[in-house]
C-alpha cells in the first residue's frame, strides 16, 4: 500500500519551497514601492496628514496642557489651600475637596490667561488708535508727502526710464494684472475656504482648551494612567529609560520656554523705554513686537527691526528710522551678551553654530515655527546623544574593567 506521505517531498524542499516564495514576494513588494513611490508617498502623506487633523484638538489640548500645568499648580498650592480648608477624617470628602479645588484653580488659570489677553489687546488698540487719531495719520501723511517731494527727481528720473509703450499704458497693464491676481486669488471660493478654515482653527482651539481642562483637572489621574500603561507595555529597564529620557527633555522645553519668555519680557522693556526716548511713534507697540520676535534666534531680532526702520523713516525721515534701528542694535547686543547666555543659553548648552544650522534648517521647512522650536528641539536631540554617548562609555569601560580582571587576578 503506497503511503501518502510519498507524494510529498522531504522537509527540507519545503524549507527551501517557503524561503523562495517568501523571497520572490518580498522583492516584488520593493519592486512595487520603488516603481510607485511617488504614488505611495502622496498618499501616505495625505492619511498621515488626515490623522493629524483629525487628532489636531487633542495635540492643542496636550499643549496647552503642558504650557498651563505649572501655573495650575501654583494656584493650586499657593492660593487655593489658604482658601479651602481639607483638614477632614472623611476620604470622600476630602477627595471632592481636592477636586474642587483642583477645578477652581484651573478655571482662574484660563481666566487669567483671557484677562491677560483681552487688557493687552485693549491697551494696544488705545495706543495705536489714540496716536493715529492725535498725530499718527498727520505725521505720516506729511512725512510722506515730504519725502516724496525730496526725492523729486529721483522719481522723475525712475519715471522717464519707464517703456516707451508710455506711463498710461503701463499703469494699465499693471492694473490688469493686479487684477487677475486678486481674482484668482480673492475670489468666493478662496473666500470659503479662508473662512471655513478659520473656523475649523476655532473650533479645534476650543475642543483643545476643553481637553486641557479635563487633563488639568484629573491631572494626578491621567499621570497614574500614563505610567501603568508604560508599566504593562515596555520592560522594567526600557520604562525606566523612557522616563528618564521624558524627565530630561521635559526639563529642557520648561527651562527654554521660562527663560524665552522672561528673556522676551525683557527685551520688550529695553526696547519700549529705547525707543520711547527717542521719541518714535507707537514705541510700547514695537517694543512689545520686538520682544516676541526675539524668541526666534538670530533672525528674530532683524524682523523687530524692521518696523522700527518704516515707522522712523516715515515720520521723521531716514535719520530716525536708523536711529531707532541703531537703538534696537544695543538692546539685542546687551542681550546677546548679559542676558540671553544667563537665562537660556544655560539651558540648552547648545553651541552657537549648531543653533544657527537648526534655527536655519527649520526655518527652510518649518517656516517661523520652526524657526521658534528650533531650539529646543536641538537641545533634545542633544540630550539623546549625550545619553547614548554615556551609555556606550559606560559599556565600554565596562568591557576594558572585564578585559583588564583576569591579568589583575594573575598577578
Amino acid at each position: 500500500m503506497i503511503k501518502f506521505k510519498e507524494y510529498f517531498p522531504e522537509k527540507h524542499w519545503w524549507k527551501y519551497s517557503i524561503f523562495i516564495a517568501c523571497t520572490a514576494a518580498i522583492l516584488y513588494a520593493l519592486f512595487f514601492i520603488i516603481k510607485n513611490f511617488d504614488t505611495i508617498t502622496v498618499v501616505a502623506f495625505n492619511a498621515l496628514s488626515s490623522i493629524c487633523s483629525a487628532l489636531m484638538p487633542l495635540f492643542i489640548g496636550l499643549i496647552l496642557t503642558y504650557l498651563l500645568s505649572p501655573l495650575v499648580d501654583i494656584i493650586n498650592k499657593k492660593l487655593m489651600s489658604k482658601i479651602i480648608f481639607t483638614h477632614t477624617k472623611d476620604p470622600a470628602k476630602l477627595e471632592k475637596l481636592e477636586k474642587n479645588k483642583r477645578l477652581i484653580s484651573v478655571l482662574l488659570t484660563y481666566i487669567l490667561i483671557i484677562a491677560l489677553i483681552v487688557v493687552i489687546i485693549y491697551a494696544f488698540a488705545v495706543l495705536i488708535l489714540g496716536q493715529f487719531i492725535f498725530s499718527g495719520i498727520d505725521s505720516m501723511v506729511n512725512a510722506v508727502v515730504a519725502y516724496v517731494s525730496t526725492y523729486e527727481a529721483s522719481i522723475k528720473s525712475w519715471v522717464a526710464g519707464l517703456p516707451e509703450m508710455g506711463l498710461a499704458e503701463y499703469v494699465h497693464q499693471f492694473a490688469n494684472r493686479a487684477m487677475l491676481w486678486l481674482s484668482s486669488h480673492f475670489n468666493a471660493t478662496s473666500a470659503i475656504n479662508w473662512i471655513t478654515g478659520i473656523s475649523g482653527s476655532i473650533v479645534n482651539f476650543a475642543i483643545g482648551a476643553i481637553i486641557s481642562i479635563y487633563i488639568l483637572m484629573d491631572k494626578d489621574f491621567f499621570a497614574h494612567l500614563w505610567r501603568k500603561f508604560l508599566h504593562l507595555v515596555l520592560p522594567q529597564k526600557a520604562n525606566a529609560v523612557l522616563t528618564e529620557t521624558l524627565s530630561d527633555i521635559n526639563g529642557v522645553l520648561s527651562a527654554f520656554i521660562r527663560g524665552a519668555m522672561l528673556d522676551a519680557l525683557i527685551i520688550a522693556i529695553l526696547s519700549s523705554v529705547g525707543l520711547s526716548i527717542l521719541g518714535l511713534d507707537f514705541a510700547v507697540f514695537i517694543g512689545c513686537f520686538a520682544g516676541i520676535s526675539n524668541v526666534i534666534p538670530y533672525f528674530g531680532p532683524v524682523l523687530g527691526m524692521i518696523p522700527a526702520f518704516i515707522v522712523g523713516t516715515f515720520t521723521d525721515g531716514i535719520t530716525q528710522g536708523i536711529t531707532a534701528v541703531v537703538v534696537l542694535l544695543i538692546v539685542q547686543q546687551i542681550d546677546c551678551n548679559l542676558i540671553y547666555p544667563k537665562i537660556v543659553g544655560s539651558t540648552t548648552g547648545l553651541h552657537p553654530l549648531f543653533v544657527l544650522l537648526a534655527v536655519s534648517v527649520a526655518g527652510y521647512y518649518g517656516g517661523i515655527l520652526g524657526m521658534i522650536l528650533a531650539v529646543p528641539l536641538a537641545g533634545i536631540v542633544q540630550t539623546f546623544i549625550l545619553k547614548w554617548v554615556h551609555a556606550e562609555e559606560v559599556k565600554q569601560a565596562a568591557e576594558m574593567e572585564k578585559q583588564a580582571f583576569p591579568r589583575n587576578s594573575k598577578e
